[in-house]
């Protein structure tokens, strides 16, 4: 009897070890996709879990950043090879928002215009994150012509960077410039895609992403 009475206890100490217990993995967190312009205003939304959500902030990121390195080369002048290694970089992270359900397999990179091959052309690249928030004036029946016609307001109070490439005719030359940290702006005439995190949770910091072109991005870079 003793020894059952042992063993009782035994299995009782044990058995909060052995339940299974929730894997943090497993929760799961909304992210909404915004896709504007080309005609029309698209919202994706989807619940993934906090490992997909890391891999899907870190990979956006770094397309974010791609031309960060190369801002001080005259006329933005790439090798092939940096080229190449680009073009990884954003067809890594569009591909991460297929697979998250977020993003159709015939919208990409390129069709942003993100991709470094850059012609004669209106509108502007614009690689944008940061923690903060935005205002998109939609309306029903806002009309596009290739892009949307009022404009985003940005403002970003932690973690912002914010990268431009501007083509100036004369005397023809590219040229990237960037805000970090701190930064209210807005961007007119866009065409690209808008990600929002702000409704995640799983302890991910709120943060947006804006990625395409604009007619115009204009604001303020506050000092650190």
């Amino acid at each position: 009897m003793k020894k059952l009475f042992v063993l009782v206890i035994a299995a009782i100490m044990i058995l909060p070890i052995t339940i299974p217990r929730t894997n943090s993995a497993e929760e799961k967190g909304t992210i909404k996709l915004y896709m504007i312009g080309h005609g029309k205003f698209v919202k994706n939304e989807v619940e993934i879990s906090t490992d997909e959500a890391n891999i899907l902030i870190e990979k956006l990121t770094k397309a974010v950043h791609a031309y960060e390195p190369y801002k001080n080369r005259d006329n933005l002048q790439l090798t092939e090879n940096e080229k190449q290694q680009i073009e990884e970089i954003f067809n890594d992270a569009f591909s991460e928002l297929r697979k998250a359900g977020l993003l159709p397999r015939d919208m990409d990179a390129k069709a942003m215009g993100l991709l470094p091959h850059f012609g004669i052309s209106m509108l502007n690249p614009v690689l944008s994150c940061g923690v903060g928030i935005s205002y998109i004036p939609l309306y029903p029946g806002e009309a596009f012509i290739g892009f949307m016609l009022r404009p985003i307001l940005v403002q970003y109070f932690l973690l912002g960077y914010t990268g431009c490439i501007n083509l100036h005719l004369i005397p023809p030359r590219l040229e990237y410039w960037d805000w970090v940290g701190t930064q209210t702006f807005l961007v007119w005439g866009f065409a690209g895609i808008y990600i929002d995190f702000s409704s995640i949770g799983l302890g991910i910091p709120p943060l947006q992403f804006l990625m395409g072109e604009s007619l115009l991005t204009a604001g303020v870079d506050w000092p650190a």
